[in-house]
């Protein structure tokens, strides 16, 4: 295959198709990313799964997918390539898997995942200077359109409990995008803004340390949601799939008005600080909300409500740690919340017998989330974080 010349420039037309596409490509690795929990009764089902060999199985692609952002290089188009190939591959190494789980091709389906959507995260933001923090923002909002439609799209698979459909689906999908990101995408060179010249010399390691451990919490938090709701939700007495797929994607489209809706002049009036505090505080009611409610039908609503409340957190925690650097370990932050907490709430479930008290392990993330916030507050002088995200 002819690859084009990945420093050549883009005119205004081809930028603007490049943009649609790569928003469609991250809206697709969106509705990927919680593939793997929507279709995880059926999938436990075929291959014999327990919850912690399930657990294991959301553990290695979100663990994939903190590396995939690590692994993303300088060369943001040759990433891409390298991230949808890894797609191409490991979905059809998926598809074509017997009764045995393919534990390997999640891994490197999550790797792909990592990749991809780090690179074009890194690829717009290098094309939009002072304008990063609302390409990010619009982004994330994309990202949360493809996992909101993703769980009423996969519906169709999950009656007739044949998947393989499915994969061979995303398989295509991917294929043309390996395609499109291979001859038509161009790198550029990363355009300065003021906010670089500002956090000059800022990017300490102590400045940074709370900021990163809320990322993980809060990454954690939506993994472990996106991997388990469904199951939950099914086992709770949602007994039809529909419903129990309705939690998760009700869950994602919470999140994705609440992104919305702060990207707006919302957070400007009512300020970082007091967005990132409430947010916090309502993460951690709502999960244990989540835990207690003993009718089904509530599962949905407080899915909603956790998602509400989860919106506007990482991008805000992204917006301010990329001011500090714009490389790749800072989206490998969130992976390892990522892979930690799913697999930590399937392996409570199977050592208890109930994925109940396995979704406590979400609760500690939120209750890790709201000490930090106290402390932080607690220290005026010392409060780098909430000075910080003020800013």
């Amino acid at each position: 295959m002819k690859y084009s010349d990945p420093n050549s420039e883009l005119n205004p037309a081809r930028r603007k198709l490049s943009g649609l596409v790569l928003s469609l490509g991250f809206s697709l690795t969106g509705a990927a990313t919680v593939m793997l929990g929507v279709l995880l009764p059926v999938l436990s089902l075929r291959w014999t799964l327990t919850d912690a060999t399930a657990g294991l199985l959301l553990f290695l692609q979100f663990l994939g997918s903190a590396l995939g952002a690590v692994c993303t290089g300088l060369n943001r188009v040759r990433s891409l390539i390298y991230g949808y190939m890894l797609l191409v591959l490991s979905m059809g190494a998926i598809a074509l898997s017997g009764s045995r789980a393919p534990f390997a091709a999640f891994f490197f389906y999550g790797l792909g995942l990592g990749m991809a959507m780090t690179a074009t995260s890194l690829l717009i933001t290098d094309r939009s200077g002072d304008e990063s923090a609302a390409k990010l923002e619009g982004l994330n909002f994309i990202w949360s359109v493809g996992a909101t439609a993703g769980p009423m799209l996969f519906l169709p698979f999950l009656h007739r409990a044949d998947v393989h459909q499915l994969f061979l689906v995303l398989l295509g999908l991917f294929l043309l995008l390996f395609g499109w990101v291979a001859l038509a995408e161009r790198n550029q060179p990363r355009r300065e803004s003021a906010k670089d010249h500002r956090a000059a010399g800022t990017g300490s390691i102590k400045a940074l340390l709370p900021l990163v451990i809320l990322a993980m919490c809060a990454v954690g938090v939506e993994a472990a949601l996106s991997g388990w709701l469904t199951t939950y939700s099914h086992r709770a007495g949602l007994h039809s799939l529909a419903g129990a797929a309705l939690a998760t994607s009700l869950f994602w489209f919470g999140e994705m008005l609440s992104r919305l809706a702060f990207s707006t002049r919302l957070l400007a009036k009512i300020g970082r600080r007091a967005t990132l505090y409430a947010a916090i505080w309502g993460v951690l009611v709502s999960l244990a909300a989540l835990i207690a409610v003993p009718w089904p039908s509530a599962i949905l609503v407080v899915a909603a409500v956790v998602g509400v409340c989860i919106g506007p957190l990482y991008p805000l925690l992204l917006a301010f740690m990329l001011e500090h650097s714009a490389r790749g370990w800072i989206f490998a932050v969130g992976g390892v919340g990522a892979a930690v907490f799913p697999w930590l709430t399937g392996a409570l479930s199977s050592h208890y017998g109930s994925l109940r008290l396995g979704l406590m392990a979400p609760c500690a993330a939120g209750l890790i989330m709201v000490l930090l916030q106290t402390i932080a507050g607690g220290r005026r002088n010392a409060a780098q974080l909430p000075a910080a995200i003020s800013s």
